[in-house]
């Protein structure tokens, strides 16, 4: 009896310490994991597959995030009610852990409380909070896709996106095509449907928007409105939308938020591109 004591003692003391051991392992796992609720996730930028839209941008907790196409200057004008319901992403580039590879397409607008807010090609990231009262949109979900039809998804290969803002001098604010940094585009009423009648020094002055070989647009857009505009030189081919070829105007120097070539042409024949309503 006293020999299965002096056995059994240092055994059993043996497994409690391996359990022990074991139990602060996995404690440990919970840590690293972000299993510990006292210990945020570090900060992340990511792109997501979502089943829906393709590859879209989120957080680290899967929070979609969001492009305003008021924000087409690539400054925040989303403030006072409208940050309520759509709050920033707030912090410096330094604070996110970003693929290496995009991190170039990232950078910082200041908004006018001070705070710098995160931007993905020019454009002002936000979140989505349904009611206005701080509480985000469950992790993954994307409810606030297409509002007002000036709020979408913040996506890393939209073809076109939309901006908004006065585009003439004591105008009214209008919704109209740009690309996807912002640089606004221009139609012709002097073109036939489908057929650029703008070629050499026009074409200098107008580059055509050429098409690319997949298109990626905003919800608030249909695909079927776009087409494919073969030119009879080598500046195509040019993307169109509802019949009219898409142009750049050269003086707009690639600047998202210029719109310089508003009624511009020789004899006022060219303008920013409204979406059909």
């Amino acid at each position: 009896m006293n020999n299965f004591r002096k056995y059994f003692s240092p055994l059993g003391f043996a497994i409690v310490v391996l359990s022990l051991l074991s139990s602060c392992k996995e404690d440990l796992k919970d840590i690293f994991d972000g299993k510990d609720n006292d210990e945020p996730k570090p900060k992340k930028i990511q792109f997501i597959n979502n089943d829906e839209f393709g590859y879209i941008l989120t957080d680290q907790n899967n929070q979609s995030l969001y492009f305003f196409a008021g924000d087409v200057s690539g400054v925040s004008n989303c403030n006072g009610g409208c940050a309520d319901v759509w709050p920033s992403l707030i912090g410096d580039i330094s604070d996110f852990k970003i693929d290496s590879n995009y991190k170039g397409d990232f950078g910082t607008t200041t908004r006018e409380d001070g705070e710098l807010q995160i931007t993905y090609k020019g454009w002002p990231l936000y979140y989505f909070s349904p009611e206005a009262d701080g509480v985000l949109e469950a992790p993954g979900e994307t409810q606030g896709d297409g509002r007002g039809g000036v709020f979408h998804i913040a996506k890393p290969d939209y073809t076109v996106l939309l901006g908004r803002q006065a585009v003439e001098e004591g105008g009214e604010p209008v919704t109209y095509l740009v690309d996807d940094r912002g640089v606004s585009l221009y139609r012709n009423v002097g073109d036939d449907e489908n057929v650029s009648n703008c070629a050499g020094g026009c074409a200098g002055v107008w580059p055509p928007f050429k098409a690319s070989e997949s298109w990626v647009f905003p919800s608030s857009l249909s695909q079927n409105d776009f087409d494919t505009v073969v030119r009879e030189d080598d500046l195509g081919p040019q993307l169109s939308y509802l019949g009219s070829p898409l142009y750049f105007f050269t003086p707009d120097e690639g600047i998202r938020g210029n719109v310089l070539g508003q009624e511009g042409g020789p004899n006022g024949t060219f303008f920013v591109v409204e979406p059909a309503q």
